[in-house]
């Protein structure tokens, strides 16, 4: 217990100097002025970062509570949690966030973060019994497990982690944002554009959860059936790259009406957007599909050693 209060009260003077950082390279939420320098226009909200905070400290605090794990949680899955964390910091309140409310490119760089990179990152990183562990016992007891064991409940994470649906909510979340009507709206609506984020990193999350499976979870989905629709959602996603990229009209006229703070056009912008939608998605399908046939193997490996019979000596 000691050791969770230390890092907590670490965890939130961390939060408070990046804070006092932060607030006063922008006095709000608008964007980048005419003049000011783009690369220190942080997010000074403390929201993302707390929350962030939190989940690292439930995280450790996890892993110190569990003396005796069944499944330990390895050097490279600790990197790779805070990796994924580091990035969604990166994604809200660096200069990123600001910069994709003024240029095309850099707002879908931002969507690639929170929706596709730092979910697996977060997720290969195992963090479901190291969280769960590291809530205090009265969540634990009367808010999680009675959730859980809801009926109600269980049907909606039945429905949620349904490959069909999994995956028409991962693309279909992306599409929805990426019309102009959606998108322009994000972008002269403060409220509309936090839903836009929470949506994009949630459906990456539920996609996630399905093809990784982090231990204890184990998915219902068979892993020749995870290679198969990482492998058929390269090809919406390379038709919507493809006509952002060659569109030869403005498709998101909401970046019209603001200060570009560097010297490109918004057509050659928008097609930087469409090809960072287009090519890193793709490539990160191929690669998660990689990965998803090396634990096939290694699952495979593990069954075919545990069904050996032992020689006797």
């Amino acid at each position: 217990m000691k050791f969770g209060r230390k890092m907590l009260l670490v965890l939130l003077a961390l939060a408070l100097l990046q804070l006092l950082w932060a607030v006063p390279a922008v006095h709000a939420h608008g964007g980048i002025e005419a003049g000011q320098n783009p690369f220190t226009a942080w997010n000074w909200n403390p929201l993302p970062t707390l929350l962030l905070l939190v989940a690292a400290y439930l995280y450790l605090n996890g892993l110190n509570n569990w003396e005796r794990p069944s499944h330990p949680i390895g050097v490279w899955q600790k990197i790779s949690f805070f990796t994924g964390l580091f990035l969604i910091f990166i994604a809200l309140q660096s200069p990123l966030d600001n910069l994709g409310e003024h240029m095309l490119s850099f707002h879908q760089l931002q969507h690639f973060l929170l929706r596709m990179l730092a979910p697996l990152l977060v997720l290969l990183g195992a963090p479901l019994t190291p969280v769960l562990r590291g809530l205090p016992p009265w969540v634990l007891q009367g808010v999680v497990r009675p959730t859980v064991r809801h009926p109600l409940a269980r049907a909606a994470y039945d429905k949620l982690t349904n490959p069909v649906i999994t995956v028409s909510l991962f693309m279909g979340v992306l599409y929805l944002w990426q019309f102009p009507g959606g998108f322009n709206l994000a972008l002269r609506n403060e409220f509309v554009h936090a839903l836009m984020h929470i949506t994009m990193m949630s459906s990456g999350f539920i996609f996630y959860w399905a093809v990784i499976d982090p231990k204890p979870h184990r998915s219902r989905v068979h892993y020749g059936v995870r290679v198969l629709y990482l492998g058929l959602i390269v090809i919406p996603n390379t038709l919507l790259g493809a006509v952002i990229t060659f569109s030869k009209g403005i498709i998101y006229s909401g970046y019209q009406d603001v200060h570009r703070p560097f010297d490109i056009s918004l057509l050659t912008d928008q097609q930087l957007g469409g090809l960072l939608l287009w090519v890193p998605g793709d490539m990160m399908s191929i690669l998660v599909a990689g990965i998803v046939m090396i634990m096939w193997y290694e699952r495979e490996e593990a069954a075919s050693n545990a069904n050996q019979p032992t020689r006797s000596p």
